[in-house]
């Protein structure tokens, strides 16, 4: 990547800061009067210099110049293309003289999608009223008929707050009656500028400007991320001014490549518009689960490792497969404008050289997929020529359907069968009988390598095996609760620790893990240090802004205190050998097996000194319902652009990625909870069993706020009960399958026990599993009854089922359980009571004969949590 590209993708990120400047910085009459013309435009019909940020860019630049790489502020810096300042290439988008300005004035209206969406009705806002503006969420107005009710802004009931992107600001509030006070909506604005340039001050590594860049990317993201793109007249404000400015800096490293590779670097050509000068680049990788739920081998004890360092390792494929397709091509990370769950998405161009380039990586990855996976895995690659015309809100939509449908093509061919089909050669000579074990025993699949013969992280006490694979995702398991950052060298450093990878990614990427940024400090100032990501989020729910937030590190429930004076670790249907071991593995600080999260399903009962409960852990699996038709449908055509698609795409994957790790970290309730992967529109989550039918209720209510209580979005789940030594891959087989009939039952449900019900109806359930319990504590049932139940609630199904269709006479048996029910209660009430206490709670418990009526089989599902958490 050369310096011109490099200043261009920094000003088109940049190039309306003086948006969130304006106004937080005082301006000079004379520094006005001097530079207005250079880069504000005049109208002559209003009679002023118009567009007021642009000056502001520039005002910003020159202010805070020494909290910039000493290059920006260079003349000469760049490969000597043209000599345009950087601070000319920023601020001039509006009265652009040049060409390289004229990339960059080009890839903001492209970005905009050539002409911003206006709403139909209602007024336009007044320049004064700019601060009082708050982000629309696309949510609330996405769906197929939806947007049809919202074409004017007083149909939008919720605003983003003005803030730093955090695990609070993310959800829309209710706009409160009446309009914000202009002189509160101001000092918001001071605010957030303040805090804005105190971590500009304090931004990592300003001797590595491509280091630097993406650093300063992720602190545009916190801080600009509420803040609308557009705030006066009658436009649509729901995208970002971070998503403007970042589809920007994608769009004009692009162009540029593309005039200078072409030699039509000149204003005439840049302006022109329907020559495909663009290429929208896709990378999906293929077999997720697979890979993370991998079978074979003898992993039973480090599989919480090897779950952990396999997600990981496929968040890392994804984010690097799009790093190597930009290095090659000459972009920079901004290029990349949408990644999320194992797919992204970057804008190239097209060129011969970016095709090529392309095409090389394409093949560079999967022969390294196919080295350690044996076809199991893969990436797709897909490419869909655009120009800039394509972009426009009124033709992008047809250009996004097409591109989709390049991926799914792709996937009908995951692997090159020309290179890869048929026996694998040389496959046995690859094994080494010296070692303990030639054939790795954790994945049963890859010869083991000497370099992790009785690896200490795999084998404390014990000698054994381990292929370069497993060992390298142990590591990551191993080190993912320790470190709070990443970094990513290329493989010609040469780290000493014991937290690196013995078969670096794709060949290229080395990782370790750091507790202080000091340590990388060498690496970055010689150019090896390719990324430093910051992986957690602060206890407050914000971030840490002096390197790159990556947010895709999930929860991990870790032994605290209180575990060693959890009684319910002493009972139990096991052996005193395996009690003894699961006391000894309590170290504080050290990550919880899915034993003791099994037993976070049991409670102690401290008048009976006795616990309760089955020990089982739970799967939730859950994703967003109709994602592809709410995003391709969901919004009109003049508002589909590649702007509002990067902001709506960002937007979900942080109620996964940003705010349920969180979550999970800091309700004591949910802690236990294990984060497998959450991200994109999906998530897969192990914990105790029924703290899961509680997390579900929890996370859909929430998600319901997070998108503005829109009924067209929603997602399905399904929840599996397993023994803690349950194969992880029948784990998941078992959860896809109830999330599966979710769908297939009509979307927007849960199955639990392998009953399926809407999320409006398990809420009744939980209240009928309250009432019921009510029963037993009151001594007006007996647990012989809840028994009982179980097979009235058996016949009331079969009775529900057998109303639609013919039926032999022996079927109608099921229609007795009426009188069965009634006759049950006479028989099994409390025998203590007597005359009209004993009339009071047959009445009371009567109320379950209705529930059968309505409910049927669903009615398992609140009696078997009771069941299960009654157990002795």
């Amino acid at each position: 990547m050369n310096n011109t590209v490099i200043k261009i993708a920094l000003a088109g990120l940049l190039h309306d800061i003086g948006k969130f400047a304006q106004g937080c910085m005082e301006l000079s009459q004379t520094y006005r009067n001097n530079n207005a013309s250079l880069y504000q435009p005049f109208s002559f019909y209003k009679g002023y210099y118009s567009h007021q940020h642009a000056l502001y860019t520039a005002a910003f630049i020159e202010q805070y110049t020494n909290y910039f790489p000493q290059e920006l502020s260079q003349r000469e810096w760049g490969e000597g293309d043209l000599t345009d300042i950087f601070l000319n290439l920023a601020a001039r988008h509006h009265n652009p003289l040049t060409p390289l300005q004229w990339i960059i004035t080009k890839a903001d209206r492209i970005s905009s999608g050539l002409d911003r969406a206006a709403f139909e009705k209602g007024e336009a806002i007044a320049y004064q009223d700019v601060k009082k503006t708050r982000l629309l969420p696309i949510f609330e107005a996405l769906g197929p008929d939806r947007h049809v009710n919202f074409q004017e802004v007083e149909s939008f009931k919720y605003r983003y707050p003005l803030a730093p992107l955090s695990v609070n600001s993310i959800f829309p509030v209710e706009v409160e009656k009446g309009q914000l006070d202009k002189k509160d909506a101001e000092q918001e604005y001071q605010v957030l500028f303040e805090q804005f340039i105190n971590d500009l001050a304090n931004l990592s590594h300003k001797n590595n400007i491509a280091l630097w860049m993406q650093h300063l990317n992720s602190l545009l993201m916190v801080y600009t991320s509420m803040i609308p793109a557009a705030r006066v007249g009658d436009v649509v404000h729901d995208v970002s001014l971070y998503d403007h400015c970042h589809t920007t800096a994608a769009l004009a490293a692009a162009l540029y490549l593309y005039h200078k590779q072409t030699d039509t670097l000149t204003e005439k050509a840049i302006q022109e518009d329907e020559t495909p000068k663009f290429l929208l680049v896709a990378g999906d990788f293929f077999g997720i689960q697979d890979f993370i739920f991998s079978s074979g081998g003898e992993s039973q004890g480090h599989r919480s490792k090897l779950l952990r360092g396999r997600s990981f390792a496929v968040s890392l494929f994804s984010e690097l497969a799009a790093d190597m397709l930009c290095k090659a091509i000459g972009l920079p990370m901004l290029s990349v404008v949408l990644n999320a769950a194992g797919k992204f998405h970057l804008i190239a161009p097209n060129t011969e050289a970016a095709r090529k380039a392309i095409a090389d990586v394409e093949q560079e990855i999967n022969k390294w997929l196919f080295k350690i996976s044996y076809g199991q895995s893969s990436m797709g690659i897909t490419v869909t020529p655009a120009t800039p015309t394509d972009f426009h809100s009124k033709r992008f939509l047809s250009l996004w359907d097409q591109h989709l449908q390049h991926m799914e093509q792709k996937k009908f061919q995951k692997i090159a069968l020309d290179q890869y089909g048929g026996v694998i050669k040389d496959f046995l000579d690859q094994f080494d009988n010296s070692l303990h074990s030639p054939l790795c025993p954790l994945c049963g699949k890859r010869p083991s390598v000497k370099e992790a013969e009785n690896d200490p992280l795999i084998y404390k006490d014990k000698k054994g095996s381990a292929c370069a694979i497993c060992r390298d995702h142990i590591m990551l398991g191993t080190y993912l609760v320790k470190g709070k950052r990443l970094a990513i060298c290329d493989t010609s450093i040469r780290l000493k620790t014991d937290n690196r990878l013995f078969e670096p990614i794709f060949g290229a990427y080395q990782v370790t893990f750091v507790d202080s940024d000091d340590l990388m400090q060498g690496p970055a100032e010689n150019g090896h240090l390719l990324k430093l990501w910051n992986l957690e989020i602060k206890d407050d729910g914000n971030l840490d802004c002096s390197v790159t937030n990556r947010l895709i590190n999930g929860h991990v429930p870790k032994y605290r205190d209180e575990d060693n004076f959890d009684n319910c670790l002493l009972e139990g249907e096991r052996s005193a050998e395996k009690t003894s071991e699961l006391i000894e593995q309590i170290k504080d600080g050290a990550p919880k097996t899915f034993g003791h999260i099994a037993v976070k399903a049991k409670r102690w009962n401290d008048n009976e000194e006795k616990c309760y409960g089955t020990e089982a852990i739970g799967v939730l699996k859950a994703d967003v319902d109709n994602l592809g038709m709410l995003f391709g449908c969901g919004l009109p055509n003049k508002r589909f652009t590649i702007s509002r698609l990067a902001t709506l795409s960002r937007q979900l994957n942080n109620f996964f990625a940003l705010y349920l790790p969180h979550l999970l970290r800091t309700k004591n309730e949910f802690y236990d909870v294990y984060t497998v992967f959450a991200g994109g529109d999906d998530l897969f989550l192990i914990g105790p069993w029924n703290r899961m039918i509680s997390l579900a209720i929890f996370l859909r209510e929430r998600f319901a706020e997070y998108v503005a209580h829109n009924p067209d979005i929603h997602f399905s789940a399904g929840i599996t009960l397993h023994k803690p030594n349950t194969p992880i891959n029948a784990m998941a087989e078992a959860a896809e399958e109830a999330m599966e009939h979710s769908k297939n039952g009509g979307r927007n449900r849960i199955t639990i026990f392998n009953e399926t019900v809407e999320w409006k109806v398990l809420n009744q359930l939980q209240g009928f599993k309250k009432e019921m319990e009510g029963w037993l504590s009151e001594n007006l049932i007996s647990h012989v009854m809840l028994y009982r139940f179980n097979y009235l609630i058996e016949l009331a199904k079969q009775e529900k089922e057998i109303l639609n269709r013919e039926v032999k006479i022996s079927f109608l048996e099921c229609l007795k359980w009426r009188s069965l029910f009634r006759y049950s209660i006479d028989r099994n009430i409390n025998h203590k009571l007597k005359d009209d206490e004993r009339e009071k709670a047959i009445n009371k418990i009567a109320i379950m004969s209705k529930w059968l009526e309505e409910h049927g089989g669903a009615m398992r599902i609140p009696l078997w949590q009771i069941l299960y958490e009654i157990r002795k």
